[in-house]
């Protein structure tokens, strides 16, 4: 529809818009009764987005909310007294179906003043009269309503169960000049929820397209521990569309290294060396066997303590030390007692505590010994190299510069960092909780150096798979330092410009800290048992849009991606009632309607 001189309300009573049904009773100024027409009771209902026209103070007021509950009374069917007569006969003559009266709930989303050509958001002041028409919301209302704001807004998807388009909106964390919808002013903290097959990934990924649109003002890195993302596998909804190559064509510039082979990790963090070790196979095949996890890690520990004792040497760098003289050496150490040590050195002490277990640590130590000094290169030589490699100075670039690249000046990055492991080495969860923790205080550090310079990060950090990396109640030692400091990071970084986005299966298994500093959640089918559904309830608190979220089917059965979206993400979410979508499950849809 054309721009015109007219006040907005002339051109919303020119819209061929359906009528639903009627205002009804009770009703607030953000939940509404809706009676439904007659003629309107064979029409879907629930899911649809409607609309009423309201005055208040002399102002024309247009009312947008969902339709969350429906429900059909009929008197005569409670009545006691007819519940033999249903019994033999089904139904009641003349009453069954004629005395019918359905009624809905409408969660109020946003108000708007239409006095004027351009809307302006609104707050209802007074509960609107029964009686009043309420309509249904179509693509022309939606276009008329966001013309003003065309290039802050992206569509993911469609009002769920309609065929109607939903405007939304993924604002960077800064202020914009040109478009000022564009920018929020502040960083916020992103959840998106779902099970397995929910469609968070493809949600993720159109979500992250939508915040490519920004590219003047942000960056952002995706930290990825499984590669889905580095791969570009299953994100866009298609087959052949690969969303780096979308995210590309936006003027971001692109770029994907993998931790293992690309980047060099700081020399200083002895610990990783000997993490990877453990995690490679090398401590268990050198010097084994360890019967438990603990004596391996005690193991690496001996190792982290002899490299960081060698560090002291300002000559020594583990970023260009020689690998066999380096393990040549560390190995007579092992087995050589120093002063002040009795039949075994420090090292050995430090792993096992009994004369028969040390003596047999120390003969796998002088194995290792009699190998190397033979010449010899056994299997586990290989692991012990690729560990040293990752410390190299030849390598593509180092942490550093990744936090460099998302908080520097230069806008429009976008970076993925596979985290995943070498080919045939198992995913260690403890092993990337530890390179998490030195990228989330690299980049921390560099927003705070910023801020205090008067200036913004802008940027977007997403976690992919948060739930096995952020969660206060794992056993292990490694996650929960990294959910304290990712805590920590969350309660302070958004006043950096620094966002977070979090992917996860589970919502439960997040830290609460995090869950209260979120401002917009997505959540996909899935979340329905008891304490995930009561985590749900208590972010959302609204029954009906619960019941709604809990209704969704399967994607595995329908083919299509329900979520409910709660928080700033819509021109429709003033009043911060959830909004409900079908997120476009063919990625042409979403390109025509983006173009």
């Amino acid at each position: 529809m054309s721009q015109t001189n007219q006040p907005l309300y002339d051109l919303i009573s020119k819209i061929d818009a359906a009528t639903l049904g009627v205002v009804s009773s009770p009703s607030t100024t953000l939940e509404i009764a809706l009676d439904i027409r007659k003629a309107s009771e064979s029409r879907r209902a629930l899911g649809q987005m409607v609309f009423a026209q309201l005055e208040e103070d002399g102002r024309k007021i247009l009312s947008l909310g969902q339709i969350v509950e429906v429900e059909t009374k009929n008197r005569w069917h409670e009545d006691p007294s007819f519940k033999g007569v249903i019994k033999h006969h089904g139904k009641l003559p003349h009453l069954s179906g004629v005395a019918d009266n359905r009624m809905a709930k409408i969660s109020v989303q946003s108000s708007f003043d239409v006095t004027n050509q351009e809307p302006e958001v609104y707050l209802l002041g007074m509960s609107p009269s029964t009686g009043i028409p309420v309509e249904i919301v179509n693509n022309d209302l939606m276009d008329l309503l966001v013309q003003h704001h065309k290039k802050a807004i992206t569509y993911l998807g469609k009002v769920y169960g309609t065929d109607v388009d939903l405007p939304m909106w993924f604002k960077h964390f800064g202020r914009d000049e040109d478009i000022p919808a564009l920018g929020a002013k502040d960083a916020y903290h992103i959840g998106v929820f779902g099970k397995t097959g929910s469609g968070k990934s493809v949600t993720s990924a159109l979500m992250l397209l939508a915040y490519a649109k920004n590219k003047k003002h942000m960056n952002i890195l995706v930290l990825d521990p499984q590669g889905q993302f580095y791969k570009d596998r299953d994100l866009l909804p298609g087959e052949e569309e690969k969303l780096l190559d979308e995210i590309q064509e936006t003027g971001m510039n692109v770029k994907k290294f993998k931790l293992i082979e690309d980047v060099s990790l700081p020399e200083t963090h002895v610990e990783l060396f000997a993490e990877l070790l453990a995690n490679n196979g090398f401590i268990q095949e050198a010097f084994g066997p360890f019967y438990t996890d603990e004596k391996a890690e005690l193991m690496g520990a001996s190792i982290a303590s002899y490299i960081d004792g060698l560090a002291n040497n300002p000559n020594f760098k583990l970023s260009n030390v020689d690998p066999i003289p380096l393990l040549l050496q560390m190995t007579k150490r092992f087995v050589t007692i120093k002063a002040g040590e009795k039949e075994f050195s420090k090292y050995i002490k430090d792993v096992y505590g009994t004369k028969n277990t040390q003596e047999r640590l120390l003969g796998a130590i002088q194995k290792v010994r009699d190998a190397l000094e033979r010449g010899q290169s056994p299997a586990y030589l290989k692991t012990w190299k690729q560990a040293l490699a990752m410390f190299s100075e030849n390598r593509k670039t180092t942490i550093a510069k990744i936090c460099e690249i998302i908080t520097g000046k230069n806008r429009g990055n976008f970076v993925v960092l596979d985290l995943s492991p070498s080919e045939g080495e198992i995913e260690n969860d403890n092993l990337q909780a530890l390179f998490l923790r030195l990228i989330e205080k690299g980049i921390v550090e560099s927003g705070g150096n910023l801020y205090a310079k008067g200036d913004s990060a802008n940027c977007l950090i997403v976690m992919d798979e948060a739930h096995r990396f952020i969660s206060s109640h794992s056993p292990d030692s490694r996650i929960k330092d990294l959910t304290r400091e990712i805590v920590d990071a969350v309660r302070t970084t958004r006043k950096y410009g620094i966002g977070h986005m979090f992917i996860t299966q589970s919502l439960e298994s997040l830290d609460d800290e995090i869950i209260k500093q979120m401002r917009i959640f997505a959540f996909g089918h899935g979340l329905t048992m008891g304490s995930e559904l009561r985590k749900v309830k208590e972010i959302i608190n609204n029954q009906a849009a619960v019941n709604l979220y809990a209704s969704f089917i399967d994607p595995s059965n329908s083919g299509k991606f329900p979520f409910m979206f709660f928080g700033p993400v819509s021109p429709f979410s003033a009043t911060g009632s959830p909004l409900f979508v079908e997120i476009y499950s063919n990625y042409q849809d979403y390109c025509i309607k983006n173009q």
